[in-house]
């Protein structure tokens, strides 16, 4: 409790005299000066709007009364004014008594003396409704802007109530003192904004801090304490220096003070916190808080002389994802603010797709711009239900989209394993992912909104939906042979393609992959990974039995099911060739030749046995 004396020190004196005998004494009867003793107190936890104590040059306005026999006086009363440390007007306490002939209204008669009836501190500013002095009413308006400190000075009314009659002692000991305590009559709000995750040190150089629904006019009754309110106003805070907490996170402390009785219930708009670094937030009563403001809180609304105090701890809204793959083809609380997005999606019509598995992952970019991905924001990994980045990356604010992109590969063990390369190799099963077709809908569990497939994404509380596809193409050769003579033993086959390019570089903008300059002849096992590309004349497809026989194929002279023939791979999707081999039919031509006619002449003996 802070006490400021105010004594004035003029006295006059008059000296009554007379002799009688030798054992009268002398009577003096001074003229004494009023002492009043004043406070700014309160039980609850009460702050001035601007420093904390009554200070010299305050305007105090008290009004001082007599009472008779307990009953008020209204003959002899006056508003005193007290400023710098003294009343405007020397006053004694003879000046509220009237000493007639009856001595009814005599100070010094037994049951008489003095009363604060009630006091006010306008602190610089104006009621709107003129103090009544007989009963101590006014009006006083919740000032909308108070990001001054004298603004927040100005608009916070201090008064005091009725007091207990301080009867006068004539004993030079025993003068009395009038007492007044001052209290608060608004109500204040101080918000302690507190910066965690995702934000710097100077993030809260912009911020505004915007109060809600607060109660505009008020109509003030000091000697029995009682105020009654209307209408509504928002209130733009003070904001103090920026500090630090004691675990060293970024703060700064907002204050403002309103009529009382304004609504503190379950689900209010208390604030609207804006600009922090780009973002705004919504800070809104619950449970837990009202719990902790219950010595605070009268019939669900404000009182006087309480400062309401919430420490709001920011992080930005950290991005979620959620993954498909495609086939081939503050009385004193706290409470954490939730960022505020424009057209804020909380939920979309994708789940995580059923064959992801703990451990699963992919590399994650982003980027305002849909042809630059310049480096990659953070390693997404599934935890058996969700995905969990690392590190954790932020909505940097509520107005800017992004477009997503990602990569993984796909393995025997892991359906999406992340990489971080752009590079292509033939036998790797490339994912490549953007942002899925979705429809997302807000809190209200009504509107919606329609995402096409790789449009940037709003800010949003809810998740982004990737969708994954293979970006490689999948290359299956098939062998068969006839069921006759002709059959060829297909056992331990093997199928090669010569000439084929086995490197290439993905595009994180569109998914596509170019194929490289280097070629070798790629064995061909069941699905075979491949670099998407154009089949040239060069390339062969051949396929060698286990005695050696070779059957050789060009590639791009294979027709698919329309007849078409197959001159380019291309990413997602499957190439199956169908190899019918036969065995080559004996063939057999004949000649007949006429006989050899010889001629000529000679002897001839004949033998016999």
């Amino acid at each position: 409790m802070t006490i400021k004396r105010y004594i004035i020190l003029a006295l006059s004196a008059l000296t009554m005299a007379g002799c009688s005998n030798d054992d009268d004494a002398s009577l003096v009867q001074e003229r004494l000066p009023l002492t009043f003793e004043t406070s700014l107190s309160g039980s609850s936890l009460v702050t001035r709007a601007a420093g904390s104590t009554i200070e010299a040059d305050d305007k105090l306005l008290c009004y001082v009364r007599h009472i008779a026999d307990q009953q008020a006086d209204p003959v002899q009363s006056k508003l005193v004014t007290i400023i710098n440390d003294a009343p405007t007007e020397p006053l004694y306490w003879d000046d509220f008594s009237e000493s007639t002939a009856d001595g009814a209204k005599d100070l010094r008669t037994s049951g008489h003396g003095l009363q604060s009836f009630y006091g006010y501190c306008y602190n610089g500013g104006t009621p709107t409704t003129a103090l009544d002095e007989a009963t101590g009413v006014l009006g006083w308006t919740t000032t909308a802007d108070q990001t001054t400190a004298e603004a927040l000075k100005e608009n916070d009314l201090l008064w005091s109530d009725a007091q207990s009659m301080i009867t006068y002692h004539h004993a030079k000991d025993k003068h009395g003192t009038l007492t007044v305590p001052f209290y608060h009559a608004m109500s204040k709000f101080t918000i302690v904004v507190v910066l965690d995750k995702g934000f710097q040190a100077d993030d809260l150089a912009t911020t505004t801090v915007t109060l809600a629904g607060m109660n505009l006019n008020g109509t003030f009754t000091a000697p029995d304490s009682t105020v009654t309110a209307t209408g509504t106003t928002s209130v733009k805070m003070y904001a103090n220096a920026a500090s630090t907490t004691e675990a060293g996170k970024p703060c700064r402390t907002y204050e403002a003070v309103a009529v009382p009785l304004t609504a503190l219930t379950d689900g209010k708009l208390l604030a609207t916190i804006q600009s922090v670094d780009g973002n705004d937030y919504e800070v809104v009563l619950n449970s837990d808080v009202l719990n902790s403001w219950q010595d605070g809180i009268k019939n669900d609304a404000s009182i006087s002389g309480v400062n309401y105090k919430l420490t709001v701890t920011l992080n930005k809204q950290a991005i979620s994802l959620v993954a498909t793959l495609a086939d081939w083809t503050d009385v004193s609380a706290e409470t954490i603010g939730e960022i505020n997005f424009t057209a804020d999606v909380k939920t979309i019509n994708k789940t995580n797709n059923a064959s992801l598995k703990a451990g699963d992952s992919f590399s994650l970019w982003r980027s305002t711009d849909n042809t630059d991905f310049d480096t990659m924001a953070t390693t997404a990994t599934y935890d058996g239900s969700k995905f969990v980045n690392s590190p954790v990356i932020y909505w940097p604010n509520g107005s800017t989209n992004y477009y997503f992109r990602a990569l993984a590969q796909k393995t025997n063990e892991k359906t999406l394993e992340a990489v971080t390369t752009m590079e292509a190799h033939q036998g790797t099963d490339l994912l490549w992912a953007t942002t899925a077709a979705h429809t997302g809908t807000e809190a209200d569990g009504t509107t919606t909104h329609d995402y096409a497939e790789g449009d940037a994404i709003n800010p949003r509380t809810g998740d982004v939906p990737l969708v994954f596809k293979h970006v490689m193409s999948n290359v299956k050769v098939e062998l068969k042979t006839s069921d006759d003579a002709s059959a060829v033993d297909l056992t331990d086959a093997t199928v090669t393609i010569t000439n084929l390019k086995n490197k290439g570089t993905v595009s994180l903008a569109t998914g596509v992959v170019t194929a490289g300059t280097t070629k070798a002849t790629i064995p061909v096992e069941d699905e075979t990974i491949m670099v998407p590309q154009h089949i040239t004349d060069a390339s062969r497809l051949v396929i060698t039995l286990k005695d050696g026989t070779t059957y050789s194929v060009q590639l791009n002279l294979c027709e698919d099911d329309t007849q078409q023939v197959i001159t380019n791979w291309l990413g997602g999707n499957k190439y199956t060739y169908t190899i019918t081999l036969t065995k080559e039919a004996i063939q057999f031509r004949a000649l007949i030749k006429d006989w050899t006619e010889n001629t000529g002449s000679g002897n001839a003996t004949l033998d016999w046995d």
